[in-house]
Order: structure tokens, then C-alpha cells, then sequence
């Protein structure tokens, strides 16, 4: 415990990431680890094993027999600056925007491991049961307590962010709904003045409702398919 791997194989390795993809490269058998351990470089020689672990890359894919030294890294909390909370948001209120366009399309290996006992994808929609037990799980692991307190800050904020940007969605009741007759309303009248025309009368947004009613109602069986799939092919974060 405290070792700092620094190369594997002659190779550096910053990263705990770079780390991984070393020795799992480097296949079963001998390689030397270099480390600092209480501020001294040193040089270790281990003996890797073959082992069956998860892709890197490929999440669900499965990489037969690579280097596996048989350690884990120590996480620890620290503080960022402005700079990288701006980067952080930013990535994760990107990828928060990506998950609910490929929300239909990920609900397809929802269908598929609820009914034909396929693995749950680990980065798939889960429903609120699901949700439940991921806290179950996270409330009894032996991490530290300020490693839990964080987890679940870190869940109810990305819970209230893709609530957030749900929201904007261009469909009544939403939010988005209202901006966008409001977007189009302003559009149409600039378009008068440009063109010298008479102003515009309002925009009535609740055409739409009709619409709103078909993607509402096909909410409501993806909500019913999330929960069933929770309770027979849940996601666990251990195992």
C-alpha cells in the first residue's frame, strides 16, 4: 500500500489507466514494475497471470487471457479549481444531452435483457427501482463514508441535470415546449419586419399537444419496461 507505479515493461505510465493497458499488453509472465515507494524509485519484478476482464474500450466485451497483476488503485478526493469544474460540467452536461438522444435506442437492450436474459448494459437507462437499489449498493460497500457522501451528491446533481435538460425538450407541458413557440413566434415577426409585412398574430403551441400525447404515452411503456427490468435483470455495480 502507498506504491506509486510509474512504467510497466520499461513503458511510463501516468496514468492508472495507461497503467492497466501496460500490463494487460504485456500478457502472462514476467515484467519489471517500476515504482516509488516512500520517495525512492525501485524496480519490481512480478509475474502477470492470464485472466478474462472487461474491455477498456468496448463496454459488455469481454478480452480473453491479458496481463493481470491482481492490484487496485487508491482513490482520493481532492479540490479543483474554477477551470476544471467548468471542463468537468461541461463534459458531463455533454454526455448527459447524448444519453437522453440515444435513449430509444439503448431501450432496445433494455427490451433484450428483460426478455431474453441478455447482461444489462451498465450504461443503459435504469428506472427509479433501480436506481433504489444502486443506492442500496453504494449505502452498504465498504468505501470510506466521504467516498459514499460524494457518490451521491454526484447522483442526485447528474439526476437533477438530465431532469434540467429533459425539460428542454420542444414539447408541451416541457419548458422546451414554450421556448420553442416563443423562438418561432419571434422568427415569423422578425421575418414580417424584414419583409415589411403586417405583424403575425401568436403562435398556437398547443397544435402540438397531439404530438406531446403520442411521445407521452410511449414514455409511459418505456417507464413500465424500465421497471420490470430492474426488478428481473437489474444493473449491479458489483459482481
Amino acid at each position: 500500500p502507498g506504491d506509486v507505479i510509474v512504467s510497466v515493461a520499461g513503458k511510463q505510465t501516468p496514468t492508472w489507466e495507461e497503467a492497466t493497458r501496460a500490463i494487460r499488453g504485456s500478457g502472462p509472465g514476467p515484467v519489471a514494475i517500476g515504482i516509488t515507494r516512500g520517495g525512492q524509485a525501485v524496480t519490481l519484478n512480478a509475474t502477470l497471470i492470464a485472466q478474462d476482464r472487461e474491455s477498456l474500450d468496448v463496454p459488455g466485451k469481454i478480452e480473453k487471457g491479458v496481463g493481470y497483476l491482481g492490484v487496485s488503485p487508491t482513490t482520493i478526493i481532492e479540490r479543483q479549481g474554477l477551470g476544471s469544474v467548468t471542463t468537468q460540467m461541461w463534459n458531463l452536461t455533454a454526455a448527459t444531452a447524448g444519453s437522453l438522444v440515444r435513449f430509444p435506442e439503448k431501450m432496445v437492450g433494455v427490451w433484450n435483457a428483460a426478455f431474453s436474459g441478455e447482461e444489462r448494459d451498465k450504461n443503459g437507462p435504469i428506472g427509479i427501482i433501480g436506481a433504489g437499489r444502486i443506492g442500496g449498493e453504494i449505502a452498504a460497500s465498504s468505501a470510506p463514508l466521504e467516498n459514499k457522501v460524494a457518490t451521491f451528491i454526484n447522483l442526485l446533481a447528474g439526476f437533477n441535470l438530465a431532469i434540467g435538460l429533459f425539460n428542454l425538450i420542444p414539447l408541451l407541458p416541457l419548458d422546451g415546449g414554450h421556448i420553442a413557440g416563443g423562438l418561432w413566434e419571434g422568427l415569423k415577426r422578425a421575418f414580417a419586419r424584414v419583409t415589411r409585412r403586417p405583424t403575425p398574430g401568436h403562435v398556437d403551441i398547443a397544435k402540438a399537444l397531439p404530438l406531446t400525447y403520442a411521445i407521452a404515452f410511449v414514455m409511459v411503456i418505456m417507464a413500465g419496461l424500465l421497471m420490470y427490468a430492474d426488478l428481473v435483470n437489474p444493473v449491479r455495480l458489483a459482481g
